[in-house]
Parts: structure tokens; sequence; C-alpha cells
């Protein structure tokens, strides 16, 4: 009988789902039905009750064209057109209950609808529907006041004369207030507790996950360290023996073979330090620190002389800013990678290949510019250098990832970074970095 009861209940649509998930999303719906299926009730009671009392009079003809109301309403709903129905419904039943509580004594409490209808127009409409809500709130509270004011004779004076059958009906409107107020109060509740409940899920999800990640940040750290130290000390060795090998070889095709191989080991040596340096700058804080600007340039273009073709290209140095507050080692990597980039991309068939460097502060900012004239970067590929593994040409057979580890790391530092780039001319990156004094 209960699994019945149900069965009726999910196919009517006024019980309520279990998964929260589809509770959130038909909570009104099912509300709505609830409210039809009661008011189709008690409009049944007042139109049956009204006849056998007096006939086919006024009163029970007005209730039957209401139980119509009613009759739209659920078909609309059930036809998917809820919001059209609750309009409907709602309009009807406001204009109704005023017209109704002109023409009969207010002593059978009809004008009490008005409170239910103004609750429903609030919990009814969700907040993408604020203006129905705030119309319909407004339409019942004018409607009462109205009543009030005039004396429950808004539209005219008809009395019918209080006795035993006006009793009855004040009850059957007073049962039924109750019952209406009730199932939304209900439903405050209902998606209180279920709100909560389903918060208390997520905290315990969300802890789970915590856990979860702190082990795997555990793991992360000694692949870090691992790649660090054992995976790059093979390929340090490696890169010295083959250095050794191609400085004694005698044949000129073993000198060959052996710098293709220092040649791949140097490019994986550089792909697994871009992971690391990636993966420092995800996982780590800022360590801010005062140190000096120029020196620090000088360091990082002694660590980058050796790149091919470096010696070829005249290097200059216009540092305005002598000491500053930052994250030095993220600002040596940005540095290191853009510099390096422009090495790399140098045009040494120019008649003077040069890399500039300029560090100038304003009231608010340092800037840093590294200008050169290499080959320049084309303009439809220019919004993607600082996309993940992106390589914008094979010339130098990069990873892919040094610039988007210098974005990443200059939005570490609340700065910015821009490109300006005229193909075949060359290209200037420039830093922006906010002032920053001792934490």
């Amino acid at each position: 009988m209960i699994v019945r009861l149900k069965r009726l209940g999910k196919w009517l649509g006024i019980r309520h789902p279990e998964d929260s998930g589809i509770f959130f999303t038909t909570r009104r719906a099912v509300l709505y039905t609830r409210i039809l299926m009661l008011t189709a009730l008690a409009v049944f009671l007042s139109v049956v009750k009204d006849t056998l009392d007096q006939g086919l009079t006024f009163i029970p003809i007005t209730i039957s064209f209401l139980a119509l109301i009613v009759f739209i309403a659920i078909i609309l709903n059930r036809r998917g057109k809820t919001t059209s129905s609750k309009i409907i419904f709602l309009l009807m039943m406001n204009l109704f209950i005023g017209f109704l509580c002109s023409v009969i004594p207010p002593e059978r409490l009809a004008f009490i609808y008005l409170f239910p209808l103004i609750i429903m127009a609030y919990v009814l409409f969700d907040d993408r529907q604020k203006l129905l809500r705030m119309f319909f709130v407004g339409l019942s509270s004018i409607i009462l006041l109205l009543l009030v004011f005039t004396d429950f004779k808004l539209f005219w004076d008809y009395q019918l004369s209080v006795s035993g059958l006006g009793q009855r009906n004040m009850i059957i409107n007073i049962i039924t207030t109750i019952i209406i107020i009730s199932s939304c109060v209900d439903f405050l509740i209902r998606s209180g507790k279920r709100a909560e409940e389903n918060l208390k899920r997520q905290a315990a999800f969300i802890a789970r996950q915590n856990l979860e990640l702190k082990k795997v940040n555990a793991e992360l750290d000694r692949f870090v360290y691992s790649a660090s130290h054992d995976l790059r000390a093979p390929l340090v060795s490696i890169q010295g023996l083959s250095r050794l090998a191609i400085m004694e070889s005698q044949s000129e095709t073993d000198k060959k073979y052996f710098e293709l191989i220092n040649e791949r080991v140097v490019r994986l040596d550089t792909f697994i330090r871009d992971i690391i340096e990636y993966s420092r700058n995800a996982r780590t804080d800022r360590t801010i620190e005062l140190f000096a600007v120029e020196p620090m340039i000088h360091e990082i273009l002694e660590n980058l002389k050796y790149m091919s073709g470096a010696d070829q290209i005249a290097f200059s140095t216009d540092c305005q800013v002598h000491e500053m507050y930052s994250d030095q080692s993220r600002l040596k990597v940005i540095l290191s990678n853009i510099i390096s980039n422009a090495i790399k991309y140098h045009n040494l068939k120019k008649e003077n290949p040069r890399i500039e460097i300029s560090v100038v502060q304003d009231e608010e900012n340092i800037t840093f510019s590294i200008r050169d004239n290499g080959i320049g970067i084309q303009a439809e590929v220019k919004e993607k250098i600082f996309d993940m593994f992106y390589r914008a040409t094979d010339r130098a057979g990069g990873s892919g990832l040094g610039l988007y580890i210098v974005k990443e790391m200059v939005e570490k530092l609340e700065g910015t970074i821009q490109v300006e780039s005229v193909y075949n001319e060359g290209t200037t990156f420039i830093v922006i970095i906010p002032i920053q004094t001792q934490s």
C-alpha cells in the first residue's frame, strides 16, 4: 500500500525525490503541484458544500469558475509550462479572491487566502524571476489593503447573512490556508535541511580531496627532487663525456655523431629543468628579498654566454634601478628564458645583431625591457607563444614550456608581460613588476 502511494505521489508530482541533486532542481515544482492539488480539493469541497446548501446560486457558480482556473493551471503545469501556469494561477486567484471578498461577509475569512498567496509568490519564483515575484507580492498586498480600506466592498455591496453555512466556509478557508502556509514553510525547512546535508557531504568530500592532494603533493615533491638530482646528474655526466669525445675524436664522422648526442642530451636536460621550474613555481610561495638588479642581469648573461651564437651578439644593459624587493629566483628564471630565446632566435645575417636590456622604474612599477633585432614573431602566432608546449618554430628545438613558465611566474609576482614584434625585424618583451616593500 505504501509503495503504491509513493508511486501515485511520484506520478502526481507531489513527492520530493530522495536524490539531493534532483531535489534542488525540482523542489519548487513539487511545492507548486502540491498547492494546486490542495487548492483543487478545497475548491471542490466548497462547490459541493455550497451547492448542497444553497443550490445553483451566485456563490457556487462563482466558485465553479475558480475550479476551472485551477484545472487550467494543473493542465499547463503537467505539460511543462510551469511559469505560464503559475502566472495564470496567481493572477486569477488574486483577482477572484479580491472579487469574492467584496460580495461575501468578511466573517467567512476568504481574505486570508491573500496571505499564502504572498508567501507563494516568494517561494514559487526563483532568483531569475524576481520581477514576477515582486509583481505578485505587490498585487496580493495591494488587494488586501484595498479590501481593508474599502471595508471589504471593493467591487459592490452584496452581503450574505452570517449563519452556520458561513461558519463552515470559514472553517474550510482557515484549514486550507493553514495547510498551504505549512507547505510553504515545510518547503523552506526541507530546503534548508537538504542544503545543510549537502554542505556536510561537500565538506567531507573536500576533506578527503585535501588528504589525497597532500599525498599527491608529497609524491610530486619526491619526483621533483628525483628529477633535480637522479635524472639530471647522469645527463650532466653524458654531456661532459660527449664534449671530451668531441675534442679527442679523430674522425669527422665520429665527431658529428658525438655532437648530435650532446645536442639531444642538452635538449632533454633543458626540458627537465623546465618541468622542475614549472613545478616549483606552482607549489612554492613568493620569497620577497632585497637584491641588486644589475649584478643579477650580469650573472644571467654570464651563464648564457656559451649558447650557440651568443658570442656574435652585442649585449647592452641600461639599468636605472639599483635595488629592488621581489622574488629574485623567479625573476632570474623569467629574464633568463626571455634572453635565451632572444639568443636562440637571433639573425646573424644582419649587420649588427644585438640584444638590449633596460630596467626603469616609475611610481608603481619596475619595467624590464628585452629588445632584439632577431627573426621576430609572425602576427598570427604572437598570441599563442605563451601557451603550454607551443613552439612557433622548430629552429631551436625547445620544449615549448619556456614562455609558458615565464608568464606563470610573472603572474605569481602579480606583474604583467607584453610582447611587441615585427616579423624579420625583431622582438621586444616588456615585463612589468609592481614595486614591493619588505614583507
